[in-house]
């Protein structure tokens, strides 16, 4: 029996030390954190704080195993099957993620490589972290950048149509915006990751205002005003509703932004496309009535600091 009390005694000791050493280890920096900064001003990119996918490099590895391959909450910044401590024999570890999380990546240890298909609605973005490279403490911090370009579609009338009192209501306003390339490849262990091989894909983004698209010439691309449009006369009747034509963009239409150049949708930038109503469209000549339309492109940054950023819908 005493026997028996001594090595119940025994196995409560050690069980007493383990999780003294446990609550050791996790005090101070020794737990590897991460925070996701998601901030309009620095231009910040997870919007959604969408879970993203974290890998890491040991650089006193001897196996060829990922130090963490993991996924981390994009409202806690928790691993979900972490938590994780900084090595203690020395080295440094290097950090890469994007978002989200659910986008795969290929590649051999310690290789990654995306082959990015942009979803069939466009309504997701899809954002790449700088690496984080060289760490031995602290929190890892992400800084995500847009890597696919925001397209936002407005309709308007005519100076001369609204002086002489018609007014257009775009409640509930689609779009159909057709593109030429769906996809490509990109390497998220590069800084400021770029793509490579984007396919020769057609195809055309129906149901919404607001698309998320894979960079591209602008020129070739199309875009109709599907629904929501209503012109009302000076009475307040309505004399119009239905689609636009559709208009093919073509060299010039799209403006150049920073590096950017025209006739470019360029990765993290939001190009607001306008169909104006033309005033000479309102019969006659044996035109469609209100279906001759005039096009305009501005572009801005994605993330605006004003906070005049157009919503789209997220995954």
């Amino acid at each position: 029996m005493k026997k028996i009390f001594t090595m119940v005694a025994t196995a409560i000791i050690l069980a007493s030390c383990s999780q003294a050493e446990l609550e050791e280890t996790s005090v101070g920096q020794k737990e590897i954190k991460f925070s996701n900064l998601n901030d309009k001003v620095t231009r910040a990119a997870n919007d959604n704080n969408s879970n993203y996918k974290v890998y890491a490099v040991w650089s006193g590895a001897t196996n060829n195993n990922w130090f963490i391959n993991d996924v981390a909450n994009g409202t806690t910044n928790l691993p979900q099957s972490g938590p994780y401590y900084w090595p203690t024999t020395g080295g440094t570890v290097d950090f890469y993620s994007w978002a989200p999380a659910t986008v795969t990546a290929t590649g051999t240890y310690p290789a990654l490589s995306i082959a990015y298909a942009v979803p069939s609605d466009a309504a997701e973005d899809f954002t790449i972290a700088n690496p984080k490279t060289g760490l031995s403490a602290g929190t890892v911090a992400f800084e995500f950048a847009h890597k696919l370009a925001k397209i936002s579609v407005t309709a308007s009338l005519s100076q001369d149509l609204l002086d002489a009192g018609y007014t257009l209501s775009t409640t509930g306003l689609t779009a159909n915006l057709g593109v030429k390339s769906t996809g490509g490849t990109i390497d998220p262990k590069t800084a400021d990751a770029a793509w490579t091989a984007p396919n020769a894909t057609a195809t055309s983004y129906t149901g919404a205002a607001s698309y998320m698209i894979m960079p591209q010439s602008s020129i070739g691309c199309t875009i109709q005003v599907t629904g929501g449009i209503e012109v009302k006369d000076a009475n307040d009747h309505t004399i119009y509703s239905g689609d636009l034509s559709q208009y093919t963009i073509v060299a010039g239409n799209v403006p150049a932004v920073g590096t950017v150049p025209a006739d470019m949708f360029g990765m993290g930038k939001h190009y607001m496309l306008n169909l104006t109503i033309a005033d000479d469209s309102t019969g006659g000549g044996g035109e469609d009535i209100f279906n001759i339309i005039t096009f305009s492109a501005n572009v801005a940054d994605w993330d605006t600091v004003g906070g005049t950023d157009t919503p789209l819908p997220q995954p």
